[in-house]
């Protein structure tokens, strides 16, 4: 049941104007200050999330044939409490429930069918028939549907593939500017959107994983032209079809059976074209490395690159005697960590030495969800109130009580997926805290401690690439398919 303070919340009474905007629609924090996002009080982020379930669940089920069989069977027609959503979180596998066969086989009239009972957007006119690659099918969704979706990236090749519309991209990047700008109080950061920064991006240019789908906006939005951006790869296709053969060469390659891997008629017809992408690497990633220091030398710039590929590029840097390149007034946004790298102590030093710049914003995020999660200045991961997040009991399920230092499985439900169910459960292991006292840095409301690990890892393996480890798999796999026999 409703608390009766919860309820006098949700009738508008002693609630803050965001509080109150966010029970009505979730989607006004794009619009927000986004540090007011955690000045909730515990009884407000309870209102929002509890109107925000009730509202998605109204709204979808009767649109999403999976979440409607889940609902039959977990015997779930309303939530009384927060607490009621926990079963209808989907397994964080329900994106990828697809047999691999179909993508072996090439049958993506069948994999836009399973697609369907995930998303409310009409597919039964998609004609996939004759369809041969992942990149082809993924075009024919945006061609001829609102669906603009991205994937993941699986070891066994099952990539995961959400199934967002085109609106959804620009309102996300939109979001991550505004935490830029509002993280330590309204317009204390840059404001990007306002005042376009040159965008520098150590990566591929184009592509349907949710990074390549974000740089696209952070293109127009932030660094306002294609002029203004530099891309290591900067013609360059991150192929859904090549990430996949990748996490299938990871899986053959752990059995001692690569060998065995067979290759499609379609990736073996671009084999010249990776061969040529091969041969280019190392000139295109010197030429990155100049062109940067030439373009956008001694001015400020936005640069969003993980931990290991900035040493890299620092380390070279460097060694060429270079330091304090960019401007003093440049951001970087990052995530991720080191990624199992082995980092020398003072990398980030070495990092900020050779950049000239030492602002950064770092992040926790995954591929299914629409809002990342902050990182402060002590090393915590703020979850904003968009994001309705659970930590479950790894052996039963079971929500644990929602107080400070619980340890388990993470689950969210995503507010802000208004055309597919935003509620899944992760293989992440965390820690979390900020129910019952706010953390040191001032902020109010739910964050994930700094140690966050794969219950794979736990059990010693791992069950993903993540998404900052795809270019890696995807070198490799392009490594694979160019050094097979005519």
């Amino acid at each position: 049941m409703i608390t009766g303070i919860c309820a006098a919340v949700i009738a508008g009474k002693n609630m803050s104007n965001l509080g109150e905007n966010l029970t009505k629609d979730p989607a006004a924090l794009f619009d927000a200050c986004y540090d007011d996002a955690f000045r909730l009080s515990r009884a407000e982020l309870e209102a929002v999330h509890l109107e925000g379930a009730r509202r998605r669940l109204t709204e979808l089920r009767p649109q999403i044939s999976a979440l409607d069989r889940l609902c039959q069977e977990q015997r779930a027609d309303k939530l009384e409490t927060i607490d009621d959503l926990a079963p209808l979180l989907f397994p964080h596998t329900v994106y990828k429930s697809y047999p691999l066969s179909f993508l072996e086989r090439s049958r993506f009239d069948r994999l836009t069918k399973w697609l369907q009972g995930l998303t409310t957007i009409d597919l039964s006119h998609v004609d996939a028939r004759g369809i041969e690659t992942i990149d082809d099918w993924i075009a024919l969704l945006e061609r001829t549907t609102e669906l603009q979706p991205n994937h993941t990236f699986g070891t066994t090749g099952k990539l995961s593939f959400i199934p967002r519309v085109k609106s959804h991209w620009p309102r996300m990047a939109k979001l991550s500017a505004h935490c830029l700008r509002d993280w330590n109080g309204r317009n204390t950061g840059p404001d990007v959107l306002a005042n376009h920064m040159p965008t520098v991006l150590p990566t591929y240019r184009h592509g349907a994983g949710a990074i390549n789908r974000g740089m696209e906006w952070m293109v127009r939005l932030y660094a306002g032209s294609e002029e203004d951006a530099l891309f290591l790869y900067p013609d360059t296709y991150f192929s859904a079809d090549v990430a996949s053969l990748g996490g299938r060469l990871r899986a053959a390659e752990a059995r001692g059976e690569q060998g065995r891997l067979e290759l499609s008629p379609a990736l073996l017809a671009r084999r010249d074209e990776f061969a040529r992408q091969e041969r280019e690497r190392p000139a295109l990633m010197e030429k990155f490395f100049d062109e940067a220091v030439r373009r956008f030398g001694g001015r400020d710039i936005f640069i969003f690159a993980v931990w290991p590929i900035l040493f890299e590029w620092a380390e070279a840097g460097l060694a060429r005697g270079l330091k304090g390149v960019f401007g003093p007034g440049s951001v970087l946004t990052t995530g991720g960590g080191s990624k199992g790298r082995i980092l020398p102590p003072n990398w980030r030093e070495q990092i900020f030495e050779f950049l000239g710049f030492d602002r950064y914003f770092e992040f926790f995020g995954m591929s299914e969800l629409m809002a990342n999660c902050p990182r402060c200045a002590h090393g915590n991961f703020h979850i904003p109130p968009v994001l309705v997040p659970f930590v479950l009991d790894p052996e039963t399920g079971r929500p644990l009580p929602r107080k400070d230092g619980q340890t388990g499985r993470l689950a969210f439900f995503d507010m802000l997926a208004d055309t597919y169910w935003g509620g899944f459960v992760t293989g992440d292991e965390v820690t979390m805290s900020g129910w019952e006292s706010d953390c040191a840095c001032g902020r109010r409301g739910p964050y994930l401690h700094p140690q966050i690990r794969r219950f794979s890892e736990k059990q010693g393996g791992e069950d993903k690439i993540n998404c900052a480890g795809a270019p890696e798999a995807h070198d490799r796999a392009v490594d694979f398919i160019v050094s097979r026999s005519q």
